[in-house]
């Protein structure tokens, strides 16, 4: 009796593949083969599974620099990329927020960019990949992908299309390997080792066939690494904030201002050019300062509106409140959360950090400049961690504050100095006993909670919520308890009228708390 299976079927066959997932099927004299064809074999951006939207040429916004602005910036990067002297292969463009990735995808994103730049290189990734298959796995250090990924194929395939070193010198200079927003990579850890990983790979022997310029915030994980001594002789550093963009400003908006007008011509017919005139671009240009960010939200809103002179007028209007559309426009689509951070700032006794807000709302401070980058155009984010979030608008604290004029966007202070207060005493209260409160949360906590108290009584006209007096007089009774000490230690340590300003404070909000139960 003949035997079914496939071997005993075959097993006189000379020069029989069988592929795919076909099955062997008897049916007595014949034998048929069924299944599909074998599926081809993965190609290169298969294996490396590239970021899609990493690219220059991507569909969507892809940010620029307007014809005409930030000349000086960009000969500073073409200075960089022909100048003599000390070879710096890394060039560090800090300045304000942006967007960034997950860092975790970066060297196959820049893998595939080689191979599609230089096809040369393919062969030389496909080998590395279908010699090592984990080669992209977690556990694989970021020095070694670098290597088999970005280096070998990039130095093989040049060095054998360029015959000299002069060639191979001049063919760096004319290729910018370009990663934006180094700063929003998830990953502080993993960051640091790619910076590590650049640096070392610049100042060894054989560099790299292309320049390397990176962009981000001066966040601290960053500046330590290129702070390094073994990085600056291979850093090439340029500061945003070194750069005056008033003028930048006034090219972008003359261009955008007369592109609405050709836009819009049935509308503006009976307006005469220049649009705006230079008076009222002078007034324009002073409310953008050097916010490219302001200046854009501008535009957007000038040019979104069906009648733009209209638009215009209400910005130059006199008066305090010429910008609450532009402020209505940019809150209309952020998050409670970011009500809840500028709410903080707006009744806050001093400017603060993107650090001290994280610690003090119990934000990581990622998480607050993500929030923050909805409103960068009203609110100047900081390039450091460390450095204060300022308003380019006093207005703005006004427009907040004022019901009339803020409508659904109104902050109400009296019961944010309450719940701030409250916020306060509840950090001091979760400080461990020492002899002195440590540290910007509470310092601010132990030097400000009478004052926050005082200024919602003041506000608040006497009234106050009695569910909100009882937990303010129990914290107060809890800090003066178990943490009274550690809070007077404290303030003897300020100058006599900072402690002044303390102790009145405590004893005017004393008086109204008597005050307030009297009248509740």
């Amino acid at each position: 009796m003949e035997s079914s299976s496939s071997t005993t079927l075959l097993q006189n066959a000379v020069g029989t593949i069988i592929s795919g997932s076909a099955q062997v099927i008897n049916t007595g004299r014949d034998v048929v083969l069924q299944g599909s064809p074998a599926p081809p074999p993965a190609g290169l951006p298969d294996l490396l599974r590239p970021v899609s939207n990493a690219t220059h040429t991507r569909a969507g916004h892809v940010a620029r620099c307007d014809p005409g602005t930030r000349l000086e910036v960009i000969a500073q990067i073409e200075q960089w990329l022909n100048g003599s002297g000390k070879r710096a292969d890394i060039c560090w463009l800090n300045g304000p927020a942006g967007y960034g990735n997950h860092i975790s995808r970066l060297i196959p994103t820049l893998a595939h960019q080689i191979s599609l730049s230089v096809p040369a290189a393919k062969p030389s990734l496909e080998r590395a990949l279908r010699n090592e298959p984990a080669l992209l796995e977690p556990s694989v250090s970021l020095a070694h992908q670098f290597q088999k990924l970005i280096i070998d194929p990039t130095h093989s395939t040049t060095f054998k299309i360029l015959s000299t070193v002069e060639a191979f010198s001049h063919f760096a200079k004319q290729k910018i390997l370009v990663i934006d927003a180094l700063d929003e990579c998830d990953d502080k850890a993993e960051m640091v080792a790619f910076i590590d990983v650049l640096i070392n790979v610049s100042s060894g022997k054989s560099h790299l066939p292309f320049r390397i310029l990176l962009t981000s915030r001066v966040e601290e994980h960053i500046q330590k690494k290129f702070n390094d001594s073994g990085a600056q002789s291979v850093l090439y550093h340029l500061d945003l904030a070194n750069y005056d963009a008033c003028l930048d400003i006034q090219v972008y908006f003359q261009k955008e201002f007369s592109r609405i007008y050709d836009q819009n011509i049935r509308m503006m017919q009976r307006i005469s050019k220049p649009w705006p005139s230079i008076k009222d671009l002078a007034v324009l240009l002073n409310q953008a300062g050097s916010s490219f960010a302001f200046a854009t939200t501008l535009i957007q809103y000038v040019g979104g509106d069906p009648m733009p002179q209209k638009a215009m007028q209400q910005l130059l209007k006199s008066g305090a409140d010429g910008l609450d559309p532009l402020y209505k426009q940019v809150l209309s689509s952020v998050s409670r959360t970011v009500h809840q951070i500028l709410g903080t700032i707006m009744i806050l006794e001093d400017n603060q950090s993107i650090s001290f807000l994280g610690s003090l709302l119990y934000l990581q401070h990622d998480e607050v400049i993500h929030e923050l980058l909805g409103v960068q155009s009203i609110i100047k984010i900081p390039g450091h961690d460390d450095q204060p979030i300022m308003l380019y608008h006093t207005s703005l604290r006004d427009f907040l504050t004022i019901k009339s004029r803020s409508e659904q966007y109104f902050i109400d202070p009296p019961p944010r100095h309450f719940h701030l207060a409250i916020h306060l005493l509840k950090r001091l209260a979760e400080y461990p006993s020492k002899d002195f409160f440590e540290g910007d949360v509470a310092n601010y906590a132990c030097f400000n909670w009478p004052h926050h108290i005082l200024l919602g009584f003041e506000k608040q006209q006497l009234y106050v919520d009695e569910t909100m007096m009882s937990s303010l007089e129990t914290l107060i009774e809890v800090l003066l308890t178990f943490q009274g000490r550690t809070w007077y230690n404290t303030i003897l340590t300020v100058r006599l009228s900072k402690k002044t300003r303390i102790l009145n404070c405590v004893k005017d909000g004393k008086d109204l708390f008597q005050v307030s139960y009297c009248n509740s």
